[in-house]
């Protein structure tokens, strides 16, 4: 009843004053010598001055005081606005609004509610108690709340809105007339929590459930592990997709419903998906039309575009073809610095053979009509790109927003375009890409301004970027089989400037000091049972403006093996600088100081003879390949590098090089209806030391996490005993190493469990050669867990199937990183 009385006074409003104004026509262009309002308690007069853009003195304009009424209205304070213009005795117009406010709502509250809290609910209303009723706020409040309720899987909730009105009384208080304020009261009827118990589709005869499964989000009910709520807005939304997957596979009449799901007893639902799948279309003809400027030749020819786009004659049509095929000419078109305007026109073709008799010969002629788009089975769609080529841009100036810590020449250093170069749209997305990269931003957004008709072959470029917090501290513990446990403690900061100093100590503890500059700055402090650890470093990847990342690392480390201590101080500089977008290159310098400590009767004569304190100087130089997106689990891509450093070249206690080569590459197997994926993971890698004696502790080793089912360093030349009956087993490295490793991982429950089988092949020795080679498989399982960071709990059984008669298994291996 309250919202037929709200419209028939809104259009009560809109007739009074069309009738007001009509009425006024011919008082157009007088001069308004008054203004009056009538109506007004509440709302001051000069707010309402504040509004409106007529004013006296000024000609009077019926349009004008109808969008003054316009704006009025949509302040919310208002029931009823009309405006009257009288003539005045001396040619002047006399304008008279008249106002009837709106209620205040003085409170909002909920009953009925068991589920969820008062405030929970409250949090989506947008109805703010103090400001005026607004209907369609409050009813935009009820379907927030209908909404909340179904996502929680009460399908059939139910949501009433009141509005109780108070007596005629004045407010003790807020000195407001009682009939000038009011209550609103949202009353929910909760109803039971609908689970899916059944999922089925009816009508697919070209794709089978499994498939059209991938395709929803709708789950069936798994008890303790899936909650299987109903939800309409999801059933929606499935039809949505749907309806698109059938599309993008020709299926262009394709149409989905689904049944009522409800059981009896309202609370389990049984969801079917009707199908109607239609004619599959294919492909017809595949043509381009040219605009171009001044009459010239066109840049490509049609030939050569057919050849550029992912689609043939006959192909089934799909719409993602369309799009990839645009994206294409795009891609070719802007690498000439040519921004294009595309559009795909599609027609609906039928093509039929006729046969034509005459002396004895028969010839088939094809006879193409146009037929309306609903057409029988046996239709092609040929496709004619419209293609507006303009002329050759160049990018104009580049203007940068929503960096309000980092500074200009970090996000620019980064733009492949700059003023006056051609607008290669491709480079912009690359742009884009690597700016998203640093790992400094949420979102970044590159935009092509519209062409200015001056300047039409400049285009100008807006990059924004949403910034997201770089600095943190983060306190934690490690575990892992190989390294025992650890607590650490970490200051880091990808965002840092080393020249911008406090002005004050307010500023440094805001973090207002120290940012902006895009370099890395680390301090990690690192204290355990098995490893001590502190380390300190700091990178600047474009140092001084340039391409060229400059970098610094200096720390302590200990580490307590079962017969010795090896302490380690060490220090790093590196200059690298990155080619393209996947390659980068590095050189770097390394000084350590390292002695063995707390040494055992059982240590070999090999480790004891490294006691040190020795000095480990090296030059070295490494290349990477990386086509990995920034993610802890990738599904796709691969890591090349190879590394090579020579100690002794600028001084130290050794002399001898070391190289290494190292493979990983990922192949995304199978992707499950919930867009989980499965992975194969293959490594390979190998390193080789020459050209003189290393110590002990440059070699290599293999075992625990880097090789399972061994024990931790155990893969290795044997020592020479120190003393008589000393232990013959102690491992000291070797020169040469190989090691190949396939895992195949795959989901289990949800995102949160994966499980992986293994198998671990490789060996270590002193020359090269695949002598004494090992194997082992196994199976483990992978937590992911995003609060506790990106790198996944890892748990590993292993066991040998290949082994040498001193080698030491260990079955089970793990690595655990806990921040709290």
């Amino acid at each position: 009843m309250r919202s037929i009385t709200f419209i028939f006074f809104c259009l009560l409003a809109m007739f009074s004053l069309s009738g007001s104004l009509h009425a006024s026509s011919s008082f157009e262009d007088r001069m308004i010598s008054s203004i009056a309002f009538e109506g007004l308690d509440r709302v001051t007069q000069q707010r309402v001055l504040n509004v409106i853009n007529t004013a006296v003195g000024q000609p009077y304009e019926a349009s004008r005081v109808e969008s003054d009424v316009h704006t009025l209205t949509h302040l919310g304070e208002f029931k009823y606005i009309s405006a009257d213009v009288v003539l005045q005795e001396d040619g002047t117009v006399h304008l008279f609004y008249t106002f009837r406010e709106q209620q205040i709502i003085t409170e909002v509250s909920v009953v009925g509610n068991t589920l969820l809290g008062d405030m929970q609910i409250l949090a989506v209303v947008p109805v703010v108690p103090g400001l005026g009723r607004d209907e369609d706020a409050i009813d935009r409040g009820r379907r927030a709340i209908m909404k909340l309720y179904q996502d929680q899987g009460n399908y059939l909730v139910e949501v009433f809105s009141e509005v109780v009105e108070y007596g005629k009384d004045v407010d003790e208080f807020t000195g407001l007339r009682i009939d000038e304020s009011a209550v609103l009261i949202y009353k929910i009827m909760e109803g039971p929590r609908v689970r899916v118990n059944g999922l089925s589709f009816f009508g697919n005869q070209s794709f089978s459930d499994k498939e059209l499964s991938a395709e929803i989000d709708t789950q069936t009910l798994i008890p303790f592990l899936r909650r299987g709520e109903l939800n309409e807005e999801m059933l929606e939304q499935d039809v949505a997709s749907l309806t698109r997957f059938y599309m993008n596979r020709g299926f262009q009449e394709a149409r989905v419903s689904y049944t009522d799901p409800l059981s009896p007893n309202d609370k389990e639902a049984s969801v079917v998906f009707v199908i109607d799948e239609g004619p599959q279309y294919s492909l017809g003809g595949i043509t381009a039309e040219f605009t171009t400027v001044d009459g010239l030749a066109p840049v490509f020819t049609t030939e050569q575009l057919q050849g550029l786009i992912p689609m043939k004659e006959g192909d089934v049509f799909r719409q993602i073809d369309v799009n990839a095929a645009v994206q294409a000419i795009n891609k070719a078109y802007g690498v000439l610095g040519r921004i294009v305007n595309i559009d795909p026109r599609q027609q609906a073709v039928t093509r039929a053979r006729k046969s034509m008799y005459g002396r004895g010969s028969s010839i088939e002629q094809e006879v193409a009509s146009a037929v309306p788009y609903h057409a029988e089975p046996g239709v092609t769609i040929d496709i004619v790109f419209m293609i507006d080529e303009g002329a050759p841009t160049h990018v104009g100036l580049i203007e940068i927003k929503g960096n309000t810590i980092t500074k200009d020449k970090v996000i620019r250093g980064r733009l492949g375009l700059k003023p006056g170069y051609p607008f290669d749209i491709q480079e912009a997305s690359r742009s884009e890409n690597r700016l998203m990269r640093t790992q400094l931003f949420r979102k970044v957004t590159m935009t092509i301004q519209p062409e200015d008709p001056e300047t039409p072959s400049i285009r100008d470029l807006l990059v924004e970027v949403d910034e997201r917090q770089t600095g943190s501290v983060n306190f934690g513990v490690l575990a892992g089989s190989d390294s025992g446990f650890s607590g650490t403690i970490s200051l880091t900061q990808s965002n840092f400037d080393v020249t911008d100093w406090p002005e004050s100590w307010s500023e440094f503890w805001q973090r207002k000091a120290f940012v902006g500059a895009g370099q890395q700055f680390s301090l990690a402090f690192q204290p355990g049972d098995e490893v001590f650890n502190y380390e300190i470093s700091l990178s600047d990847p474009r140092f001084l403006d340039t391409d060229y990342n400059v970098g610094g690392r200096a720390g302590f480390n200990r580490r307590e093996f079962s017969d010795y201590t090896q302490e380690s101080t060490f220090s790093k500089v590196s200059v690298g600088r990155r080619f393209g977008d996947i390659w980068y290159g590095n050189v770097f310098f390394t000084a350590d100081r390292i002695k063995i400590t707390d040494i055992d009767d059982d240590v070999p004569q090999e480790i004891y003879a490294d006691r040190g304190p020795a000095m480990l100087d090296g030059l070295g130089f490494s290349v990477t390949r990386n086509t990995f997106k920034p993610s802890a689990s990738p599904s796709s891509g691969s890591r090349f590098n190879m590394n090579l450093q020579q100690f002794g070249a600028t001084g130290g206690d050794y002399d001898f090089t070391k190289t290494e080569f190292k493979y990983t590459t990922y192949f995304a197997i199978n992707r499950d209806f919930l867009e989980r994926v499965s992975t194969l993971r293959l490594d390979a890698k190998i390193g080789y030391i020459f050209g003189g004696t290393s110590p002990t502790y440059r070699k290599f080793y293999m075992g625990g996490r880097n090789f399972r089912g061994f024990d931790f360093r155990t893969i290795s030349p044997q020592g020479t005993p120190r003393v008589p009956g000393g232990d013959p087993n102690v491992s000291i490295g070797g020169d040469w190493e190989i090691f190949l490793s396939a895992q195949y991982e795959f989901p289990v429950i949800d995102r949160f469990l994966s499980a992986v089988v293994f198998c671990d092949s490789g060996t270590v020795t002193d020359t090269p050669g695949i002598d004494e080679y090992r194997v082992s498989v196994g199976v483990g399982a992978r937590l992911h867990i995003p609060q506790l960071g990106q790198a996944p709990l890892a748990f590993d059984f292993g066991f040998p199937l290949v082994k040498q008669e001193s080698d030491k298994k260990k079955v089970f291996s793990f690595s655990v990183q806990l921040p709290f």
